[in-house]
């Protein structure tokens, strides 16, 4: 049994790594193809354009790695089906079923490993990947002028030339567009002039010759005065800017962080969302209609995330070594995993703290004076102005609190697609053992492709609040799980493996089982016509 174990998981190795090398590619490419315009001429060095494709990689791995899983198993046992080995293993009292445990315990195994990619590997490369784009956009190229063009140079400079001569940076025919004081404009037109960098190697420094500037004066939109120069020289700042690597950036958004950070936010925010609802509650009850005894409101947030605090605490806890206490000592205060108990809080006696006021003195009203008369205040409009108040925080807390756990579960429900993949390949195979690469590759797509369909509705539905989080993200796992299992359950009444072919011959097949059905269904009618008329 050993032997026919390493059998069947050498078998998968081969299209497990060539599928996986497939896809990324793929997806790399057409993620190159759409970032290329970011990344070309900006003067990168090609460290960062490297370092910017391999931090890249983890997300298309976590993406990739599933369908890569329904490839290899479909390619696996649709050749062993098609070389009738599965029948020669039937033939000799190994069921089908056996052959895909070992595959089933890998995949099992491959998840786990992908619940610490995921959970570790992806949310520091999404991290640093986020800072070193923020890097390259800050990049600004050498500066290349184009005649006859209007070289915008900065969002407010711009500069337009006849003739330019990159050896010699010299240039003729100058225009300049200066509209960085606003209404005061100016315009600058020389007959030649030079341009290099500065010595700080950011700023642009022009010396132009024999031509005028004009602009409005200062103050007065009537005024317009010119200017005459045999010589001018005009600084532009910031006009190249190279790459600097950047380390410096400490926030993290949610697919930034791992976990754990993510279940002590969420504990955090599950705390402030609860009491805002509260508030909300207590609002919505001031403002009630006679005889209202029901408030609609949003639904409630656990404290905590269930999975995460399994993961994070529970799981842990199973081989971390326990910690010997002396008998007698005075035990610690200890809380349950998933507990809302919270440890007594002793707060010292501070004597009170006497501030003092300043006197307000009220000057006496004139006598001929009105009285003062304080406007009455309508209670119903104010607590229903802190009750809109009110619902704008818990709903912008709510969405915060939806999206962590739609990111704890998805991290989950990504690793373990691919033990739920595992499922679809024998039964599939089996029944189109000829079908070759081009069955393989178009179940592959359509099976992924709804699979993903699937999970980006549930995680929009979860992060409308329409859905809770666990439900939303398991729900194309337990859907697919649920028709994998019903197709291994039936693998086993197929009575020769080798018996079909690709889809032409289904689709045939299928034809024929239809004529048949129907000329046997109108023979049937004509028998119990035939009887009724002999009646």
């Amino acid at each position: 049994m050993k032997l026919l174990t390493r059998y069947v998981v050498r078998e998968h190795v081969g299209p497990l790594v060539f599928a996986l090398s497939a896809l990324t590619s793929l997806l790399m490419l057409q993620y190159v193809a759409r970032q290329l315009a970011n990344l070309a001429g900006k003067g990168l060095p090609w460290r960062a354009i490297g370092e910017f494709f391999v931090l890249s990689l983890p997300f298309t791995i976590a993406m990739t790695m599933p369908m890569a899983v329904l490839v290899a198993t479909l390619y696996a046992f649709g050749r062993m089906a098609a070389e009738h080995e599965i029948t020669a293993f039937k033939a000799s009292g190994v069921r089908v079923r056996a052959l895909m445990a070992p595959v089933l315990v890998c995949a099992f195994l491959l998840s786990l490993g992908m619940v610490a990619f995921n959970d570790q590997v992806m949310p520091r490369a999404n991290h640093r990947l986020r800072v070193l784009q923020q890097d390259i956009s800050r990049t600004k190229p050498t500066l290349a002028l184009r005649d006859q063009v209007l070289n915008a140079l900065t969002d407010q400079f711009f500069m337009r030339v006849a003739r330019s001569d990159a050896a010699t940076n010299k240039m003729w025919d100058v225009v300049i567009y200066d509209l960085a004081r606003g209404s005061e404009r100016k315009t600058i037109y020389a007959d030649s002039g030079t341009f290099s960098l500065a010595p700080n190697g950011q700023d642009l420094q022009l010396q132009l010759y024999d031509g005028h500037s004009q602009e409005f004066v200062k103050g007065d939109a009537k005024r317009f005065q010119r200017t005459f120069f045999r010589t001018q020289s005009v600084r532009v700042k910031g006009i190249s800017h190279g790459f600097e690597n950047s380390n410096s950036d400490t926030y993290k958004g949610d697919r930034e962080m791992t976990v754990c950070e993510m279940q002590r936010k969420y504990s955090g925010a599950a705390i402030e969302f609860q009491r805002i609802r509260t508030d909300y509650i207590s609002y919505l009850s001031r403002t009630a209609k006679p005889g209202q005894k029901t408030v609609q409101v949003p639904r409630d947030r656990p404290r905590s995330e269930a999975l995460a605090n399994f993961y994070c605490n529970a799981l842990p806890s199973l081989w971390r070594p326990k910690t010997a206490r002396a008998q007698g000592a005075p035990s610690l205060y200890t809380v349950g995993v998933g507990s809302t108990q919270q440890p007594p809080v002793v707060i010292p006696q501070q004597p009170p703290v006497v501030v003092p006021q300043p006197a307000v003195v009220v000057p006496p009203a004139p006598a001929s004076s009105a009285p003062f008369i304080i406007p009455a205040v309508d209670s119903a409009s104010l607590f229903r102005g802190s009750a809109a108040a009110a619902l704008t925080q818990l709903e912008d807390s709510r969405d915060g609190l939806d999206g962590l756990s739609v990111e704890i579960h998805k991290k989950f429900a990504l690793a373990f697609a691919c033990l739920v993949f595992v499922l679809f390949g024998p039964p599939i195979a089996l029944r189109f053992p000829r079908g070759g690469v081009g069955v393989t590759l178009g179940v592959s797509l359509i099976v992924f492709g709804l699979y993903y369909i699937c999970l980006m509705a549930g995680e929009a539905l979860a992060d409308k609040g329409k859905l809770p989080a666990y439900v939303a993200m398991w729900m194309a796992n337990a859907l697919f799980g649920v028709i994998g299992i019903a197709l291994v359950w039936r693998v086993e009444s197929t009575t020769d493996t080798s018996r079909g072919g690709g889809i032409r011959e289904w689709w045939s097949d299928r034809k024929v089982r239809r004529a048949l059905s129907v000329r046997m269904a109108s023979e049937q009618n004509r028998a119990i016509l035939t009887a009724k008329g002999g009646a």
